[in-house]
């Protein structure tokens, strides 16, 4: 009894996860209420509270879900013993996988960056989910330096203005993604947009 009441609590979790999903990305962050998810997800307004603590917490819970797994797979690729290019390539990969191909980094992309006011009871997650993007563009950086030493990237390059093209070109593409999906698949085109990057920064042989 108790094993089958833990997988129902689950359950109505995951489903008020993909009713937050939509509704947020229908009325925005700020005109969504805990009862419009309560009612889309067919439950009462204290199933929502059992599992959230509020707003704000069902919204953080939602990123962590959606964002947690990529986010992950992105800094473990660090600890992998690859070549400069191969880190280059390989991260960038994985992030056009799912911004091109992932419902839920796709819905949680789009929310974030197209439906979310930015309220001071926001700020917390902003400045946790930027602390993230900090440690990923300084660790970008330090791989364009050693591809520098090791030869493989041009010596004119600066890894910090390298590093801050590669980022805003996963910004960039999970955006374009959103806005503009029948024009370009970025995913079938993986190796096309890898390229035009490498192009800009290997040195010549």
């Amino acid at each position: 009894m108790a094993r089958k009441t833990k997988e129902e609590a689950e359950k109505t979790r995951q489903t008020l996860l993909a009713s937050a999903f939509k509704v947020f990305n229908e009325k925005g962050y700020a005109k969504t209420t805990l009862q419009d998810i309560a009612e889309d997800a067919g439950v009462t307004r204290g199933a929502v509270y059992w599992h959230f603590k509020n707003k704000t917490d069902l919204f953080e819970k939602l990123f962590d879900f959606a964002f947690l797994p990529v986010r992950d797979l992105l800094f473990s690729k660090f600890e992998e013993d690859l070549s400069p290019r191969e880190m280059v390539d390989g991260l960038m990969r994985v992030w056009i996988e799912h911004a091109g191909e992932n419902d839920n980094f796709r819905a949680a992309f789009g929310i974030m960056f197209n439906k979310t006011e930015w309220s001071e009871e926001l700020m917390p997650f902003k400045l946790k989910f930027r602390e993230y993007e900090y440690k990923f563009i300084k660790r970008t950086e330090q791989i364009i330096a050693q591809g520098q030493k090791e030869g493989v990237f041009r010596e004119e390059l600066k890894p910090a203005v390298a590093a801050a093209q590669y980022f805003s070109l996963f910004l960039g593409l999970a955006q374009y993604s959103q806005f503009f999906p029948e024009e370009v698949n970025i995913h079938k085109e993986a190796e096309s947009l890898i390229e035009m990057f490498m192009h800009a920064c290997l040195k010549a042989s």
